[in-house]
């Protein structure tokens, strides 16, 4: 009788933790999401990555009217070290997408400020954009990115402004992410995941 017993607790145990854990997972996709409510600023700044959903949204800020100025961060790149040209090779690299998405949006090419040698880390982008912004004496800048990546921006960028500029988190409307059911996408579970992991790492890094 003990036997069967321990059984029905350690059951019962096993669907109490099952149904937290289910009821936890939607709150883990919706934390990652920081989203400032809209100023106007000085700069729009879209971060680094292949993801063209952010050089959008970006793009309907600046029409909306939110800032003049946009803000590309370019890494190091094979057209910048000149291996392209070296081997005859003429082809767009992702930067050269951007503008053209920005121009095609409205952006004049007067109102892109290219932000070169950024490190290919949101740690790296916000310590130099920071430079950037402190030497321009930029009191406001928007920055956009990924909904999923905005909490860790949010903390990296406003640990590199140490106060001398406002920052504003903006996540992509048009990445179409479904924090509620994260678990259900392949990309949606690789971004959570591995913001996690990267979200408890720079809170220890200083």
């Amino acid at each position: 009788m003990r036997k069967l017993r321990r059984v029905v607790i350690s059951a019962l145990a096993l669907i109490v933790i099952a149904v937290a854990v289910r009821a936890a997972m939607p709150l883990a996709g919706r934390f990652l999401i920081h989203a400032d409510p809209l100023k106007r600023a000085d700069v729009i700044v879209i971060l680094g990555g292949n993801r063209l959903e952010r050089t959008l949204e970006a793009g309907t800020l600046f029409r909306e009217g939110w800032a003049k100025q946009v803000a590309l961060l370019r890494p190091h790149d094979l057209g910048r070290r000149g291996i392209l040209t070296q081997l005859g090779v003429t082809v767009p690299v992702f930067f050269d997408v951007q503008k053209q998405a920005l121009s095609q949006m409205g952006v004049p090419v007067a109102a892109v400020i290219e932000v070169p040698d950024v490190a290919d880390t949101t740690r790296g982008e916000a310590a130099t954009f920071a430079d950037r912004a402190r030497h321009d004496r930029w009191t406001r800048a928007i920055v956009v990115t990924s909904p999923y990546h905005t909490r860790r921006a949010a903390l990296h960028f406003r640990r590199a402004a140490r106060g001398s500029f406002e920052v504003i988190i903006r996540p992509s409307r048009y990445e179409g992410t479904d924090p509620d059911h994260w678990w259900r996408s392949g990309v949606d579970r690789t971004d959570v995941v591995f913001e996690y992991i990267k979200t408890l790492r720079g809170i220890f890094q200083r």
